[in-house]
């Protein structure tokens, strides 16, 4: 899996850029996004906002050193409030496979500490469709 975003908050040194071997990478079906309401005349009206697909991901456990868990620490705060970001989930930088721009669902980053500086990041994914 590679990841690249744009450090707008809690900015490491270094690049936004990361590499992992994903455990967990799931497509759900589409959902569409919007409102329904009925009008006072009882015909019922809809508002389609978005088409989305959600992924939910998770990581392999990777021992990390401080400035790399500084880096992950980035990506969650950079793209946890709706930030496009590239995600390829089974590319790397040096050989690309299906990337694509993506958003991180609101509330859905996690880490998990192991010991030894090992660490498991969950996260879903979602994808706008139309």
């Amino acid at each position: 899996m590679f990841i690249e975003f744009t450090p707008t908050r809690l900015h490491p040194t270094g690049s936004g850029k990361l590499e992992a071997i994903l455990q967990q990478y799931e497509s759900g079906a589409p959902r569409v996004e919007g409102r329904e309401h009925r009008a006072l005349s009882g015909a019922t009206e809809t508002t389609v906002y978005r088409i989305e697909r959600e992924y939910p991901c998770r990581t392999a456990p990777i021992t990390l050193s401080p400035a790399g868990l500084a880096v992950w620490d980035a990506f969650a705060a950079s793209c946890g409030a709706g930030e496009f970001f590239t995600f390829d989930p089974f590319g790397t930088e040096a050989a690309p496979d299906t990337p694509g721009t993506v958003q991180l669902k609101f509330g859905s980053f996690k880490q998990q500490r192991q010991p030894a500086w090992r660490f498991v990041f969950s996260f879903t994914i979602v994808e706008i469709l139309a």
